[in-house]
């Protein structure tokens, strides 16, 4: 095959930030914090260690709750639950995607992974569990099951606390608190959500609230040492309190404040949009936590709003003096020193039809491009303020849900959520449709070059493969992880495609596909190949293979 080095061995590098915080453990001499990337160690005066990731061996970055079991932790994912021992070696237990994991109850590690293995046969599939009693089952949308009775109640939010107690059943939810007897469930008073839930060292159970309030169950007014805010999980270890927040990551309490332990300057979000190379900088997209570049330091640098539009990153362009951010409410420009935000309906210099920029295309040659979903305004590159070179409207009654744009050369691509592909040359619109070109109209995944070639995702059929003069529709493949296409690359001689269930490389020549090493996240939305080296963005962070280009391609 033509793409000769994307290697089947581990990550060269896989990037997470851990500031989401779900539960808190001490094990093996250290505080164990389960982060939406991956299980962050910290010694127990607060210094972090590291951070253990799929290249460890978790089965998903997003660790939901954790349980200590004799000598073992066991951690819950989103791709199962998993055992670890005293050197940080992990073991699956069961493939169960639990967002909470059962009381431990005095069992040893053993009896406990029993336990879980016995659990997981019994339980029904299809619900997310998010808590467990002896007699009672919470689940992710809402619902309170009593399997012995095959009774439901139906609660507000995800449940994330269920306690058996003198009869009643003890239910806390993201929204609100309540007790189950014989009279029903009865609502109690809460601080202002979304609310987390925690046992203190006296047992006590505490109700937290969004702005640092805690409260003991049931009561109406708050206890007087106030949390951080957004706080989810607490922990005392040698008589120092240990928290974990939604946006802060950890904290210890510390000369009577609270200090963060959770290293700073992290990438900006896990779940990864877009990526873009500027002035030898990675930059990265986000779909809520806005777009950060990397330090020669190793360090990120983010920026949310206000400096961008929406912190809902579609799309990343750089023409080597400006960065392009196309966003769900317009474009965030940087020239070097500061942000400049243009978008329909305020200040528009570019002529934009529409709110949401869908994309930014460099390398065209009439100019850069920026994607509504109305038409293209191709700017002057590097010119500032910015230069309009042209509008061009996107043919009329061809679509109004335009969904991704990409080009180079003399091309620009549109796609649609229903009518498939346009092309402009430059003089005219091209149409481009499923039956005769494309596997299917909805196109979720678009990658084209300056030599006419383009790659073409679909929402559920696969890709097609157009080599400038004929398409090549892959719908099934041997080594596709999935027919859910949502990011693709062009590659010498084949392409590279995301899919909601791994990556995989195509070649055109001989017309297989196979699929790629893991990656932090399977579900992968972008992806950037350079010289040496394929990024890919993943709904778990940011992730790196090695890439060499095939001699035989390298020597043209």
């Amino acid at each position: 095959m033509l793409l000769s080095t994307l290697t089947a061995a581990l990550l060269s590098a896989t990037v997470t930030n851990t500031e989401t915080v779900h539960d808190l453990a001490a094990y093996n001499g250290h505080v164990v914090a389960c982060t939406e990337g991956g299980l962050e160690l910290f010694t127990r005066s607060g210094s972090r260690v590291r951070t253990l990731t799929v290249e460890d061996g978790l089965p998903s970055h997003f660790c939901r709750a954790l349980e200590v079991a004799g000598d073992r932790l066991f951690a819950a994912t989103d791709e199962g639950v998993v055992r670890l021992d005293s050197q940080w070696r992990v073991t699956p237990v069961v493939g169960a995607k639990w967002h909470a994991l059962p009381a431990v109850g005095g069992m040893d590690a053993e009896l406990y992974q029993a336990a879980l293995g016995w659990l997981s046969e019994r339980l029904t599939s299809g619900p997310t569990y998010t808590a467990f009693t002896e007699n009672y089952l919470g689940t992710a949308d809402g619902r309170v099951l009593a399997p012995g009775s095959r009774r439901t109640w139906t609660v507000p939010g995800p449940v994330r606390l269920l306690e058996e107690s003198g009869g009643t059943l003890r239910v806390g939810t993201s929204e609100g608190a309540f007790t189950l007897g014989p009279g029903g469930l009865v609502s109690l008073p809460v601080p202002t959500g979304p609310l987390a839930y925690v046992h203190g060292a006296d047992g006590e159970t505490r109700v937290l609230g969004s702005a640092g309030e805690a409260r003991r169950w049931g009561a109406s007014t708050a206890e007087a040492q106030a949390l951080p805010q957004g706080a989810t999980s607490a922990l005392e270890v040698d008589g120092v309190a240990w928290v974990g927040t939604r946006g802060q990551g950890v904290l210890l309490h510390q000369d009577k404040t609270w200090k963060r332990v959770t290293p700073t300057d992290q990438l900006c979000g896990n779940h990864i949009t877009a990526l873009a190379r500027h002035q030898g900088r990675r930059v990265v997209g986000t779909f809520d936590r806005g777009v950060c570049w990397e330090l020669p330091d190793g360090r990120w640098r983010s920026f949310r709003t206000p400096n961008l539009p929406s912190n809902h990153v579609l799309g990343l362009a750089s023409d080597g003096k400006n960065l392009y951010v196309a966003t769900l409410y317009g474009l965030g420009l940087h020239d070097g020193k500061a942000w400049t935000q243009l978008a329909y309906g305020g200040r528009n210099p570019v002529a934009f039809g529409k709110l949401s920029v869908l994309a930014a295309v460099a390398g065209t040659g009439e100019g850069l491009a920026l994607v509504d979903g109305r038409g293209a305004s191709f700017v002057k590159p590097t010119s500032q303020p910015l230069e309009l070179v042209k509008r061009v409207p996107l043919p009329e009654g061809w679509s109004s849900h335009v969904s991704v744009a990409d080009g180079a050369g003399s091309f620009l691509w549109v796609g649609s959520e229903d009518r498939g592909l346009v092309r402009w040359d430059g003089t005219q619109w091209q149409r481009f449709h499923d039956g005769k070109d494309l596997t299917d109209n909805w196109v979720t995944a678009l990658s084209a070059d300056a030599a006419g070639r383009a790659v073409v995702g679909t929402c559920q059929d696969g890709f097609s493969y157009f080599d400038g003069a004929r398409w090549t529709r892959v719908r099934d493949a041997e080594g596709l992880p999935s027919r859910y296409v949502v990011s693709a690359a062009l590659v010498p001689g084949g392409a590279l495609v995301g899919t909601l269930l791994g990556a995989a490389h195509y070649d055109a020549t001989s017309g297989t596909v196979r699929p790629l090493p893991r990656l932090a996240d399977p579900r992968v939305y972008a992806i950037l190949v350079e010289e040496g080296s394929v990024l890919f963005g993943t709904e778990g962070g940011l992730s790196q293979l090695p890439w060499s280009a095939p001699a035989a391609v390298s020597q043209h």
